[in-house]
């Protein structure tokens, strides 16, 4: 018998604690985001959600991403820039630099630097020499009040996509909060792909009498995932009284997820409905990682924003005690609990389906990556207006073929509703891009 038979003989068995071998399984290769690193030079070909503009005042801000020490500043001209932490001169750090009309000016030694890195000014210094060096800099773009920088080769620099939830008439863009996550990026970015947890860990509000995420969500739902262009979308039918509610969730490349309403009671019929949230996970390191995010705020939306906000944020970060915490747990609470870095010694059920989805996808666009191919959701070129599936359908119980009770009918349905999703996007017409 080998070490591995005495190991799965021993989960098997009662009180199992001292026979079990629990030293952390870690996959580099998909985990680690550092420079060189085969999930580092993937990250690096997508546009990374940095900094709120509105983080952006009389002084620069420092971020970590990727593994890298960055400052991000809107100079008094208005142009954004974002460049490398250590001045290229003596390295000091450009988080202590003034902000002109145009570029950076470093503390130590007055260099100004434009935001492409390159150098304005060179006190002491003949005028020839500012073209001798820059600094590092990198590219950006700012979209719904969120910076986002592109960290990869230059001759790869990606297109900028317009996605459809960000064009549909009449819809406000919010910029949200930043949430620091003490974790890896890939168990903060399962999530969305584990829709199992939201009728479990979403629904502890409501067992403990505190209003969340609406009661609808307790109920357990007949879920099927669907590959995408860009990543993948989960189709979970549930019954709710006279209804069935179809709840579309979805992941786009390593980094962008999209959800619909937290609030959905599924008692008015609808075809679809408007985008709700758009978030972005950044990995700022191994073990650490953020995330900012936008609301979309429908124009008849009838909950007080601030209180939307608040229940948007509930559970997604550390802001509370952990004796409230332990009693109330969030996404937070569950995710850095497993660990900086997630071991993957677990075992795996039918459910965690799209966990596993995920995980190889994740892994074959590292592999296209190493191979100098475009990996998934990366334009080189504009693309027009890029589909997103995240969605909420009611139909009539009696609109589900075979019963809206049965497993296997739910199922069908499911799948029938991400094919229709993929064939003609639920924004596109809203949009105006049918």
């Amino acid at each position: 018998m080998t070490s591995s038979d005495r190991h799965d003989d021993a989960t098997r068995m009662p009180y199992s604690g001292y026979a079990r071998d629990t030293t952390p399984i870690i996959d580099d290769y998909l985990v680690r985001v550092g420079r060189g690193t085969p999930g580092g030079e993937f990250h690096r070909r997508y546009w990374q959600a940095i900094a709120y503009e509105h983080e952006l005042g009389n002084v620069p801000l420092r971020v970590r991403v990727l593994g890298e020490d960055l400052v991000v500043f809107r100079d008094r001209s208005g142009q954004i820039g974002c460049l490398l932490l250590n001045c290229c001169h003596r390295n000091a750090s450009l988080e202590y630099g003034l902000i002109e009309e145009r570029g950076l000016r470093c503390c130590y030694h007055g260099r100004v630097f434009d935001v492409d890195g390159t150098m304005l000014e060179i006190p002491g210094e003949p005028d020839r020499m500012k073209s001798t060096i820059t600094q590092g800099a990198y590219p950006v773009r700012a979209w719904g009040g969120i910076v986002f920088a592109y960290m990869g080769p230059m001759d790869r620099l990606p297109f900028f996509p317009t996605y459809d939830f960000m064009t549909v008439p009449g819809v406000r863009i919010v910029p949200g909060e930043r949430w620091d996550i003490e974790c890896n990026w890939l168990q903060m970015r399962e999530n969305t792909m584990d829709p199992a947890h939201t009728y479990t860990l979403h629904a502890i509000p409501n067992w403990r009498g505190m209003e969340h995420f609406a009661p609808t969500f307790g109920e357990r739902p007949t879920t099927v995932f669907t590959e995408t262009p860009n990543g993948f979308v989960y189709s979970a039918s549930r019954r709710v009284g006279d209804n069935v509610w179809t709840r579309s969730a979805e992941t786009l490349g390593p980094n962008m997820k999209r959800i619909g309403s937290l609030f959905e009671k599924a008692e008015s019929v609808k075809a679809y409905s408007l985008p709700f949230l758009t978030i972005w996970t950044t990995p700022a390191d191994d073990t650490h990682s953020f995330t900012l995010f936008v609301s979309h705020v429908a124009p008849d939306e009838e909950m007080p924003f601030e209180k939307r906000r608040a229940m948007e944020a509930f559970g997604q970060y550390n802001d509370r005690p952990y004796s409230e915490r332990q009693w109330i747990p969030g996404d937070y609470d569950a995710q850095i609990s497993q660990g900086p870095i997630a071991s993957k010694r677990e075992h795996l059920v039918s459910q965690d389906r799209g966990v596993v989805m995920f995980r190889r996808r994740m892994r074959a666009d590292i592999e296209a990556v190493e191979r100098g191919a475009t990996p998934s959701g990366v334009y080189l070129s504009d693309p027009g207006i890029v589909p997103t599936y995240a969605n909420d359908r009611v139909v009539p119980a009696s609109a589900v073929p075979g019963g809206s009770t049965d497993a296997d009918a739910l199922a069908e349905y499911s799948a029938a509703v991400a094919q229709e999703y993929l064939s003609r996007p639920p924004l596109r017409e809203l949009a105006g891009s049918a």
